[in-house]
């Protein structure tokens, strides 16, 4: 099944790639070299067994007399193709590395400090519901075309058009630990995404790139956001061309996006202190036919609860407020809401299940967890996710799948820990509609040897969650 699945992303992208004239993959991004290149050239190029040139420049745009003052076109304009397409990306990979890895880094110290003065002052969780009115009124009224989050992210990466909104990076960074200061249950993959692909569309802005190009920096930067978020490069290459539904070009997007990944994952861990939870395997699992089979069992479950909180939160839209009822507008909504959040957290003293909740899943890999719990950070996720606190949801989805994977493992043979793994990166998978990155994710975090099992949760899991994401529209 799971095999079948990267067959059915992979077979269309490649079929694409072929040009039916030339038989030769085509120029992966849009160029006019061929009105500037002499007709001889022109026909040994034609008739060449080799590839093109990775990145096409646009050298005729460059010659012209009104670029003439650019000081970027002035420099690369006398230069070969491929010299100009390797000095204008080499700094462009560079910079996003440089760039998106030290804010990553940035953002996770913060975070933690953020998490650290909540826990040392629970009573701040009563200023959540004014602390969600300033950020629904930053996003209305300082930055509105930030309002659509990752949704105006993927817009741009689909039909890239005007640059995205320079407040983007600083209001998901601001609100998000604005929720968090106030102990809203989100996650931290809205920055990661939004982040990352805000700053590399900045970078990009002085080197007038062709919407080709622009795409694969947009993307560059998701993977750089999220592998310095997670510290997961390789998941992070292969999420951002997944969560898109991008299979056009993945050949050649994939390995630019690895080396983003790696690259802001390395600066923000080595250069700027960056530290992330450790959630190796003590013991590797043993693969054996029981063993496939629970996993496979697992993975229909964690579907059903990916479907669940897809149906309940995602595409529930009465969420939204429609001008009309007791909650006519996203103010009332969020600060009515966030209330309600307060008082189940102080009354019920729910304070471990606020914020990111990754203790939770260290308790869950150590020793068999109620469903409760589970539960209990389903409820408080869907009602800050659907309130409009930032953040991002994947965090508590890991935190839900790893707990509910530690309570049903203590009912099958595999062990406890290996269950809680399966569930942490199983109902991801299915929410996300990102089954290939939730199976390499489970190997960056785990252990290698958890992978067979992780593929065969991950792609039940989507199946059953009915392949829509988290992103679908």
């Amino acid at each position: 099944m799971f095999v079948s699945f990267i067959d059915s992303a992979i077979d269309p992208a490649l079929d694409s790639a072929l040009d039916p004239a030339l038989h030769l993959p085509p120029p992966l991004f849009s160029s006019s070299i061929q009105h500037s290149i002499q007709p001889s050239t022109l026909y040994s190029t034609q008739h060449s067994t080799q590839p093109p040139p990775l990145f096409s420049s646009s050298i005729q745009h460059s010659i012209q007399p009104s670029t003439q003052h650019s000081i970027l076109h002035s420099i690369l304009s006398p230069l070969p193709p491929s010299a100009s397409i390797l000095l204008r990306w080499l700094p462009l990979l560079a910079g996003v590395c440089l760039v998106v890895g030290a804010a990553g880094a940035g953002f996770l110290h913060a975070l933690a400090w953020v998490g650290r003065t909540f826990e040392a002052h629970l009573w701040l969780v009563w200023l959540l519901p004014f602390l969600g009115l300033a950020m629904t009124w930053i996003y209305a009224r300082l930055t509105p075309t930030s309002a659509g989050g990752v949704r105006t992210l993927i817009a741009q990466i689909r039909s890239p058009g005007a640059p995205l909104p320079w407040a983007m990076g600083p209001a998901i960074i601001g609100t998000t630990l604005l929720s968090h200061l106030g102990g809203a249950s989100v996650g931290r993959e809205g920055t990661a995404l939004q982040m990352g692909g805000a700053l590399a569309d900045r970078l990009g802005g002085p080197w007038r790139l062709s919407d080709e190009e622009r795409r694969t920096l947009l993307l560059c930067g998701v993977s750089a956001g999220f592998g310095a978020v997670f510290g997961t490069p390789y998941a992070a290459a292969v999420f951002a061309l997944e969560f898109v539904r991008l299979t056009a070009g993945w050949w050649y997007r994939l390995p630019l996006c690895l080396l983003a990944g790696l690259g802001a994952d390395a600066v923000g861990r080595h250069l700027c202190g960056a530290v992330h939870t450790d959630f190796r395997l003590i013991l590797p699992p043993d693969l054996t036919v029981a063993g496939f089979l629970w996993s496979a069992a697992l993975g229909v479950t964690f579907g059903l609860v990916a479907r669940t909180y897809l149906a309940f939160v995602t595409f529930n839209r009465t969420w939204k407020p429609t001008g009309r009822g007791p909650l006519p507008t996203p103010y009332h909504v969020i600060f009515v809401v966030g209330l309600l959040y307060a008082g189940l957290v102080w009354f019920g003293q729910l304070t471990p299940f606020t914020g990111l909740g990754i203790d939770l899943a260290q308790d869950a890999a150590q020793y068999p967890v109620s469903p409760l719990v589970a539960a209990l950070k389903f409820l408080l996720t869907a009602l800050c996710i659907g309130a409009g606190f930032r953040g991002g949801e994947v965090t508590p989805l890991f935190v839900i799948g790893a707990c509910l994977g530690s309570g049903l493992a203590d009912l099958t043979t595999l062990p406890v820990a290996v269950g809680a793994a399966l569930g942490f990166v199983g109902v991801f998978a299915g929410a996300g509609a990102v089954p290939i990155a939730g199976t390499i994710m489970a190997c960056e975090l785990f252990d290698p040897q958890l992978t067979p099992y992780a593929a065969v949760a991950c792609a039940l899991s989507w199946l059953v969650a009915g392949r829509r994401g988290l992103y679908s529209e």
